[in-house]
């Protein structure tokens, strides 16, 4: 069996082309595969041959080029024909020559033309790419009244020119890498070379260079869980994940490193803290008041998910020892079902309905919500399964949940939440309390990356907090994060290029 985790050998390029569209036509199937595309020419008296991927590239501009190459009279063609072609036909897009067949045929599966020339020991590798693709459009996840309305696609060239149109700095680099012996998925590391922590970027390089796989269709989500390293079961988000250009542009400013992978809408940000997770960029495009008091609302809100149904279900539990100004936090109908019980349940319905709503068409959404939150909700509580309460301190967690805009932290709040629940069903406040405890070493002893996942919190440093839970004037946020270790840490001076 072939081991798709050892590295190919460099195969030379042989100058009897026959050999070369034997090789290719064996290893890829031509014939028995539709998509490949071969084609025979004449470049002034020589034989040529290219091959392609049909759909993957621009028609037009291949025919271009090809109009060009084969224009040659054959008296000119007759020293040093490749290159010629290369400095003289080609200066329409992009090209290389190069002498490794393996590379070669790994560039033919991205999109790229491979063109042979009979008598040369290199190929002429052209880049005619054209992808289908659809246009940028608003994110459905991060969606903001006021700023851009593009979105990354899933091609990774226009979402380097959407990060590059914010940021045009010489400095910032896109470094390309492949991952999987099979897939040969596109990755680029996006940096500020002189800002960011270069061993950082090296750090995880390397951890990309070491994922051994056969491929990686799931994208940045496979990547994740191959580079972060810590314990696997953790459910805290370790990188954020985002579709917006200009928070992706304003974490490499910072110094954080973005990593975007081919076939993906979604760029990958890192190290990470839980403040990140609890940002949103429509924060930045109000006022610094109005900012804040949403920055703030937001994170009442996640707090709320997490306590607000474990702690009244303690208070039911515990009622005597309710002052009569707080009795009315007792349940007024308790069903015929234990409170507890009823809790699990309803988070359990919660967590079918939006799982739903994802699965059935946009058109059924809405009619599959008045569903879940009128009938079935309005019904139970009817029936005596449930009792009003529940339901109603089961919606304020689910809409807390729904505050934050990364969908990974709001998952990891929710099996948060059910934990605290299940404590407090058995031992009331004494569960309550450990299920925090215990939530809060797992967030303490969470680290992206080397980063504390509380930090500036704890560690403690008192600017960097401010910023993070007051929305501070962009004018006034004149330093990176300290805790990334940026090589220059004043975003207000001016760089040595």
């Amino acid at each position: 069996m072939k081991d798709y985790n050892k590295k190919e050998v460099r195969k030379a390029v042989s100058k009897d082309i026959d050999n070369n569209i034997d090789y290719i036509k064996t290893l890829l199937g031509i014939g028995e595969t539709f998509d490949i595309v071969f084609r025979e020419h004449k470049i002034g008296n020589k034989k040529a041959a290219s091959f392609a991927v049909t759909g993957m590239m621009n028609d037009l501009l291949v025919a271009t080029i090809f109009k060009e190459i084969t224009s040659y009279k054959q008296e000119v063609m007759s020293i040093n024909t490749l290159k010629q072609v290369f400095f003289s036909r080609t200066t329409i897009c992009q090209a290389q020559l190069m002498d490794d067949l393996e590379l070669a045929i790994t560039n033919l599966l991205s999109g790229q033309l491979l063109l042979f020339l009979d008598g040369e020991d290199k190929i002429l590798v052209l880049d005619v790419r054209g992808f289908p693709s659809r246009a940028p459009s608003e994110s459905n996840v991060e969606k903001v009244t006021r700023g851009s309305k593009d979105s990354f696609i899933e091609n990774i060239v226009a979402n380097t020119a959407l990060i590059r149109r914010r940021l045009r700095d010489p400095s910032l680099r896109f470094e390309i890498m492949k991952v999987g012996q099979r897939s040969q998925s596109d990755i680029a590391v996006a940096y500020l070379k002189d800002v960011t922590n270069l061993e950082l970027v090296e750090k995880i390089k390397k951890k990309i260079e070491e994922i051994k796989t056969d491929g990686v269709p799931m994208a940045e989500k496979a990547i994740e869980e191959f580079i972060v390293g810590g314990n696997k079961f953790n459910p805290l988000p370790k990188v954020r994940y985002t579709e917006r250009p200009d928070v992706a542009a304003v974490h490499i400013l910072e110094g954080h490193i973005c990593l975007i992978v081919d076939t993906s809408p979604t760029i990958m940000i890192l190290p990470t803290t839980i403040w990140h997770h609890l940002q949103h960029a429509e924060e930045y495009h109000q006022n610094p008041i109005v900012g804040t008091y949403l920055r703030l609302i937001r994170l009442a809100g996640v707090l709320m998910s997490l306590l607000i149904p474990p702690l009244w279900l303690c208070l039911v539990l515990e009622q005597h020892i309710l002052p009569d100004a707080l009795a009315f936090l007792g349940p007024q109908d308790a069903g015929v079902i234990p409170i507890g019980i009823q809790f699990l349940l309803a988070e359990i319905g919660v967590e079918l309905v939006r799982m739903a709503t994802i699965h059935v068409p946009s058109a059924q959404a809405t009619a599959l919500g008045f569903i879940g939150a009128f009938m079935l909700g309005e019904f139970a509580t009817k029936v005596g399964l449930f009792g009003n309460e529940v339901i109603f301190y089961t919606a304020i967690a689910a809409v807390g949940a729904f505050a934050t805009p990364s969908i990974e932290f709001a998952a990891s709040i929710r099996l948060f939440r059910v934990l605290l629940i299940i404590l407090a069903m058995f031992f009331s406040f004494t569960g309550l309390f450990i299920g925090l405890g215990i939530i809060f070493l797992i967030i303490f002893s969470t680290r992206s990356f080397g980063i504390p996942y509380l930090w500036p919190l704890l560690p403690l440093n008192i600017k960097a907090l401010k910023e993070v839970i007051f929305r501070i004037p962009i004018p006034d946020k004149s330093l990176r994060p300290t805790i990334l270790k940026p090589q220059d840490i004043d975003r207000l001076s001016k760089n040595n290029k």
